[in-house]
This record gives structure tokens, C-alpha cells and sequence, in this order.
């Protein structure tokens, strides 16, 4: 006999506040979603095909400086912060910004994009204090269980990436990488208690399948020792199986995870392990010498089939697995954007030709690659806009000799490093120079905090507000690229003519 309407949503309450509990973990509820699986070069959900499109949930438990507005990594900013306003304050602000960053109006938004899937970054910094091992902060869990059960119900699947570690799995800003070091592969205390984080999670959702799977980590760049990540996956694999032998376990390479550098057979061997790769214009093109797109440049031609070209090498190894593209987009306020806008609409009508999944770089920041951004009469806009902080930025940029956005790419200090070093490689440069600007990149941050030191709770709290949708634009450059309108206009038209950015 079928349940009533109203038996049915009693049921549902009961297992949804089932699911909350960090004993029992997620349990099946009414209304799930099919388990996402591998199949050969597939991925389904039941008996369908799937292929995932959507975004990345940037920013929210893991910012980025050029995301966010202010100097250094997500640690190095959010200390800051407490350095200047104290611990309670700070935790007024980050506790209202986490709760608005996502809510049933974001997962609706997303949901009539025709997006399916949604990557969600987490920092390892954000849940475990590096000086309580193993003690996991049940509030930021609770944070993930909503945005997981906001998904479901819009049926969208969830991906849970270990976006950052402790210690650095690379020296760059998203792996919240202190000092420019990658840390994580000095010291096996650091893998073993990522890996320990990992067992954490997949014991919490191992019966969830709203969760499409498990993205072991982000980007990493063993600087020259790929054996050791192919070793903590190794390890690392037979732990999660033992407790979850269902889900999905995506894997990627060393060097930035580009390709497939370092892979080796031996991990793909478990029927439900992929592979995703990331690819930005901006890395891929030379995007300042391009003045139209498609364009010959120095002898090679820049159009679609050159794209098509380097995507296949980034595949070439794993394309027995499902292929996804985990992390492309581009900055609005970048110069080339019209040419990067061409550039990503035919790297989208790649993955439809070829059926690979996808999710876009990101869903929300201040202003750069974000879908959706805080508007220009927001308190945190306002803010970054004053004459007094502008003041700052221009100092940094500056020292920095950047324009725009605060980022980590110190080419002052590394001419500079170059003057007195002229014999180093590039790579030491870089190293040696990012190291240094990590040192000041807290004290601009601070300084520029000290303009809020006089607010109260309150106050605080409605700064933190500027990020939730009722307070957000679309960033139209991107929506014309990944809004579902114009994925509809170009999804029967694969040729495009030449993107002129000459102006007369």
C-alpha cells in the first residue's frame, strides 16, 4: 500500500536527522539518489548514464586570497583576522559566512543551470587543529551534512575534495601552504593524518549516495618525488575499501594534476577508481599574445583540434576510466577574457562530443572567477573599494608588481632573487621568492583588517552577508559561458568564428 504524502515527509524528517548524527553517520533516506558507479569509460547512476556538469563550492571552507579579497593563504588570512578583531569576533564573522556561503536558494540556482554535480573543497586546516590529532570540529562537519542533504534534494551529486592538508600537498595559496613549501611530502606524520581525516569522512558518508564520490587530493606537486604519492594512495586506498567499497575514489596526478604524471597501473585496478585532470586557458594558451582566437602564433595554430589535441594527451593514459574535467574557468578581470570565453566554449563543446563530466572553476567569490559574486553595494564590496584599502592594495601591488588582485606570483621579488642569484633555475626563484612574499602577505592582511577593528558582532556578521545569494550578481562573462541558456545555443554548433579583441 503506498504511504501518504505527509507519512512519506515524517519519514524523511526522522532518517534526514538520522543522517546528522556523527555516530551513525549518513544513513539511505527516502528520495536518494541513485549510487554514482564506474562502468568501462562511463559513469552511472542506477542503470543510467551519467555524465556530471557542474561547479566547484570555492571559497567556503577554504578561501583563496584572490577569491576573497584580502593577502596569503586560508590560515594566514583567517589569522589575521583574529590577530586584529580577537577570537570571539572573528568567529562571529566566519560563522555567519559559512552559513550564508550555501543555502536551499544556491542549490536551487545551480539546479536550474541543469548542474548535476557540485566539487566541494575542503581544507584539513578547517577541521582539525594541528595540535589535537584526530579531533575532527563537528560544527564544519555539520556544514558539510547540510550542503550534501541542500543537493539532494535538488538532485545534485556531491564530491568531496581534499582541496588543501596539512603541511601543503604543493607550495601554492589554495593548499593553504604557510610558507611556500610543500610540507605534506617532509614529513609522513602529515600523510598519515590527512589519511586519517580521509577514514574520518568516508566513515561519516559511506551510505550516502548523494555523494558521488571521493577526490583524494587536490592538485598536488611533490616537487620531483612522485613515488610518494603514488605511495600514500597506495596505503591509503586499502583504508577507505575496507570501510566503503562502493564509491567512487577519484585519483590525480603529480605536477599540479594536469595529466598523469606519476600514475601507475596498479591503482586502477579497483573497478571504482578514476581519474580527473585540470585545465585553465591561461595555463594551456598564450593568452597575451593572442589578440583573436582562433590564431597562429609563432608557427603553431591555436584553434579547437590544437585544444582537442592536449586534451587527449591529459586522458591518453586512464581513457578506459570515465574522464572529468575537475577544474577549468577563467578570470573576468583578466585581459583576454573574450578570448578565454571562446577558448572554455570550446573546451565545453569537447566534453560534449566526447561525453566527459566537468565542473567549472568556481560557483561564488568576490569578483573574479566566480558565477556568482557579491554585489557592488555589499558592505564586504564597499569595503574592499574604500579609498583607505584601495590605498593598501596599491602599496602591494607595488611590491608585488601585480594589478588587480591579490595572488601569488611575486615576479618583483624573484627579479630581485634573480639579481643576486643569476645562476639559480626558475623553479628555485619561485620558490625562494614565494617563500619571502608569504612573509609579508600576513601583514598586509592585518593592516588592512585593522579598518574593521571598531565594528561589533553585528556588523560583522552583515559583512559576512555581502556573500549570500540574495546579495549576489551573476558575472555575465561567465554565465555566457556556463549558464545553461548559453550551453543550449551552443550545444548543436562546434565551429565558431575568430574572436576579434582589436578596437579601432
Amino acid at each position: 500500500m503506498p504511504l501518504s504524502r505527509s507519512l512519506r515527509r515524517i519519514i524523511t524528517a526522522l532518517l534526514c536527522a538520522l543522517t546528522l548524527s556523527p555516530l551513525v553517520g549518513f544513513a539511505e533516506a527516502v528520495g536518494a539518489l541513485p549510487l554514482i558507479q564506474v562502468h568501462g569509460p562511463k559513469f552511472y547512476a542506477g542503470e543510467q548514464e551519467i555524465r556530471l556538469q557542474g561547479s566547484n563550492l570555492g571559497n567556503w571552507l577554504l578561501q583563496e586570497d584572490f577569491m576573497f579579497g584580502l593577502y596569503g593563504t586560508h590560515s594566514q588570512m583567517r589569522g589575521a583576522m583574529e590577530s586584529v578583531l580577537g577570537a570571539q569576533k572573528t568567529a562571529a564573522f566566519w560563522d555567519e559566512y559559512e552559513n550564508v556561503f550555501f543555502t536551499a536558494k544556491d542549490a536551487k540556482f545551480l539546479a536550474t543551470q541543469g548542474y548535476n554535480a557540485l566539487r566541494v573543497p575542503l581544507n584539513q586546516n578547517r577541521f582539525e587543529d594541528p595540535n589535537k590529532p584526530g579531533q575532527y570540529d563537528e560544527t564544519a562537519l555539520r556544514r558539510v551534512d547540510e550542503v550534501i542533504r541542500l543537493c539532494r534534494e535538488q538532485g545534485i551529486y556531491v564530491i568531496l575534495d581534499l582541496h588543501a592538508v596539512m603541511g601543503g600537498q604543493s607550495r601554492e595559496i589554495y593548499a593553504d601552504s604557510l610558507w611556500g613549501s610543500p610540507e605534506f611530502w617532509r614529513y609522513a606524520d602529515f600523510r598519515q593524518r590527512a589519511a586519517d581525516f580521509w577514514i574520518a569522512l568516508v566513515k561519516r558518508y559511506k551510505n550516502e549516495t548523494a555523494v558521488a564520490g571521493y577526490d583524494l587530493s587536490n592538485e598536488p606537486n611533490t616537487e620531483g618525488r612522485p613515488a610518494l604519492l603514488m605511495d600514500w594512495y597506495r596505503q591509503l586506498l586499502p583504508r577507505i575499501r575496507a570501510i566503503d567499497p562502493s564509491h567512487v575514489v577519484w585519483l590525480v596526478a603529480d605536477d599540479f594534476g594536469g595529466g598523469f604524471k606519476g600514475l601507475e597501473e596498479d591503482l586502477f585496478t579497483d573497478p571504482q577508481t578514476a581519474f580527473q585532470f585540470h585545465m585553465y586557458p591561461s595555463q594551456t594558451f598564450p593568452i597575451k599574445k593572442m589578440t583573436e582566437y582562433p590564431q597562429t602564433i609563432d608557427g603553431v595554430r591555436y584553434d579547437k583540434a590544437w585544444l582537442r589535441q592536449k586534451l587527449a594527451e591529459q586522458i591518453a593514459f586512464g581513457k578506459r576510466k570515465p574522464v572529468w574535467l575537475g577544474e577549468f574557468g577563467a578570470s573576468i578581470n583578466r585581459p583576454g577574457m573574450p578570448i578565454s570565453q571562446a577558448i572554455l566554449n570550446d573546451m565545453l563543446a569537447i566534453c560534449d562530443e566526447e561525453g566527459w563530466s566537468w565542473t567549472q572553476w568556481s560557483y561564488k567569490d568576490v569578483g573574479q572567477m566566480g558565477l556568482l559574486s557579491p554585489g557592488p553595494d555589499t558592505p564586504w564590496k564597499r569595503f574592499l573599494a574604500s579609498t583607505e584599502i584601495r590605498a593598501h592594495l596599491e602599496k602591494a601591488n607595488e611590491l608585488f608588481s601585480l594589478r588587480d588582485m591579490p595572488t601569488a606570483s611575486p615576479r618583483l621579488l624573484r627579479a630581485k632573487a634573480q639579481d643576486v642569484a643569476p645562476d639559480l633555475d626558475k623553479a628555485t626563484l619561485s620558490y625562494a621568492s614565494t617563500s619571502a612574499q608569504r612573509n609579508f602577505e600576513s601583514i598586509l592582511s592585518r593592516q588592512i583588517l585593522t579598518h574593521l577593528k571598531g565594528l561589533n558582532e553585528d556588523a560583522l556578521r552583515e559583512l559576512a552577508r555581502s556573500f549570500a545569494f540574495a546579495s549576489c550578481l551573476p558575472n555575465i562573462a561567465l554565465m555566457d559561458v556556463f549558464g545553461r541558456e548559453a550551453r543550449s545555443a551552443a550545444a548543436s554548433q562546434f565551429s565558431r568564428p575568430a574572436i576579434n579583441t582589436h578596437t579601432d
